[in-house]
């Protein structure tokens, strides 16, 4: 298994073996006093090789760093802190038109880093370009239009209320520079020798390792301090070698035994942070009449042992969600307060009683469980939902399948029941629009895009409705609020655990990393534009 799940859907399979490097972080020095600061070995995609791509309108093949290190987005929206962002190339926003027009004020004496002024018109440009460009509007934004109104003042208009759209806007599209892309077809281009307005540039590029440097020119004052990075292509394989001998400073990789393959002993510099960034649930198909039936869905949750699941398939990595599938901490103020202190308990007495009353003949209590092979995690945890179920009469089949396979099959809706993450967005209206949406479904047999279990529920639409429809934070969190009720108590779906956002760091160059303690960014490296952000809070280590 290599995670994170999201990334799988358009990672490139790597076939080139890696070659080792000499100066990699195995080779370097803490910084004890040294004129100059080292620099950072990252491992943030699993790769053979690299494609000479850093075009950040591109989906597929593009390399990391080039969004949030390079080309900036307008603001930062911290997904552990839900509803919390902060201005960054634009200083502030403004909704009119009943969410249908944005205007940005942008951040002046920004410069590019071939010297030009950053203005207005780049940001015009950028969103421009995707509605040109459909293909490249990764968002699915219905944009209109655009209008300069000033060198640090442009307006954004869309054909649709987009209050809820606003982190897909402001937080994930990383801005281009006109004067260099206006000249290029954006949909081919692969930007070799990219100009941003971001904390790094890249300073030498081959198939097996990349380098960038600080920019010098960068808007922030002093920032940032590590001088430089290296992209050493690492298979999945290679990066666990590379961990255990010291030569990565930074990565994003599951480690099977990461005390004894990683931390060796030396828990104060050898780090790691797995923070939630989505949700893992059990989905039932409910086109399916004996899943359909609550009494059902209600005993399967109430059999199945999470913390057992955690603990074994999870190696204790992670933890079981809350009942809502809000993600906690850091969510509160997103909970239904009837249900704000929710767990997960185990009561087989109870469920065999749900099953009695749901009239369902127990000898058609049977069902496939669809996994993916290649996550040997989620093949264990299904062994292990087995187990539960049939302690209730549940007869479950587990059934692993090619990536793929299982891609295509829940898609369509042809299966019983499967294991799927959803990811979380900067607040739990994205993963619970994506879970209970009824125009994301499809008829069975046709591919969906989400609410993969086939959930149609007026109230839940609604819901999702009041919430797009304004930009009021405490009414969003409202409607988030009831929809988390629908969660707990209707049960769409039945979520198992969250999903960890893969963090390994050593603190013997640089610290300032985000913790537990300090959850100030997503600490994974294959993250953006949360690594800028991580790497925009290093100092040296002793100061």
């Amino acid at each position: 298994m290599t995670p994170p799940r999201y990334r799988l859907l358009v990672a490139l399979t790597a076939l080139v073996p890696v070659v080792a490097l000499a100066g990699c972080g195995g080779a370097q020095s803490p910084n004890t006093g040294s004129k100059t600061a080292p620099p950072l070995v990252i491992h943030a995609v699993d790769a053979g090789s690299y494609q000479e791509n850093f075009n950040p309108f591109h989906l597929e093949g593009v390399n990391f760093g080039t969004t949030g290190l390079i080309h900036e987005t307008l603001e930062y929206f911290n997904k552990l802190k839900p509803g919390e962002s902060k201005p960054w190339l634009a200083t502030e926003h403004q909704w009119s038109n009943d969410g249908k027009t944005l205007t940005f004020t942008l951040r002046q004496g920004v410069k590019w880093t071939d010297g030009k002024p950053f203005t207005a018109d780049d940001v015009a440009f950028t969103f421009d370009t995707m509605r040109k460009h459909p293909s490249l509007n990764r968002s699915a934004l219905d944009i209109a239009g655009t209008k300069v109104l000033a060198p640090d003042k442009v307006e954004i208009d869309f054909g649709e209320t987009s209050y809820a759209k606003l982190f897909n806007i402001a937080g994930n599209t990383g801005i281009v520079p006109k004067h260099v892309f206006e000249k290029q077809d954006p949909v081919t281009f692969t930007n070799p020798k990219p100009v941003g307005t971001g904390p790094y540039m890249l300073s030498s590029f081959s198939a097996q390792l990349y380098e960038m440097k600080k920019n010098p020119g960068y808007w922030q004052p002093g920032k940032p301090v590590v001088p430089t990075l290296r992209f050493p292509a690492y298979t999945a394989n290679a990066v666990q070698t590379g961990l255990q001998q010291g030569e990565i400073d930074w990565a994003g990789a599951f480690v099977p035994d990461i005390d004894k393959i990683y931390v060796q002993g030396q828990p104060d510099q050898n780090k790691y942070f797995f923070p939630p960034e989505g949700l893992v649930s059990l989905l039932p198909n409910l086109t399916n009449p004996i899943l359909a039936k609550p009494e059902v869905r209600q005993a399967l949750n109430l059999a199945i042992d999470r913390d057992k699941i955690v603990k074994v398939a999870e190696r204790g990595y992670t933890t079981p969600p809350h009942p809502s599938g809000v993600v906690m901490p850091g969510g509160e103020a997103y909970l239904p307060p009837e249900h704000k202190d929710a767990k997960y308990t185990v009561d087989i007495e109870r469920a065999k009683q749900l099953l009695k009353d749901s009239g369902v003949q127990p000898d058609k209590l049977s069902f496939t469980l669809l996994v993916p092979s290649p996550f040997t995690d989620w093949v264990n945890a299904a062994q292990l939902i087995r187990e539960d179920l049939a302690k209730i009469g549940v007869k479950v089949e587990t059934r692993g399948v090619a990536f793929a396979d299982w891609v295509s099959k829940v898609g369509k809706g042809s299966f019983d029941l499967s294991i799927r993450a959803t990811p979380f967005g900067p607040t739990p209206y994205f993963s619970m629009r994506s879970l209970l949406l009824s125009d994301l479904t499809q008829p069975v047999g046709t591919s969906a895009t989400g609410n993969y279990q086939r959930w149609k529920d007026g109230e839940s639409d609604r819901l999702l409705a009041e919430y797009a429809a304004t930009e009021d934070e405490a009414e969003q969190q409202q409607a988030v609020q009831k929809l988390g009720k629908i969660m707990v108590e209707k049960l769409p779906v039945l979520p198992l655990f969250y999903s960890p956002a893969w963090a390994q760091y050593r603190t013997g160059k640089y610290v300032g990393w985000p913790s537990k303690e300090n959850p100030y960014a997503l600490a994974s490296p294959y993250v953006s534009p949360d690594a800028a952000i991580v790497l925009l809070n290093l100092k040296p280590a002793g100061t």
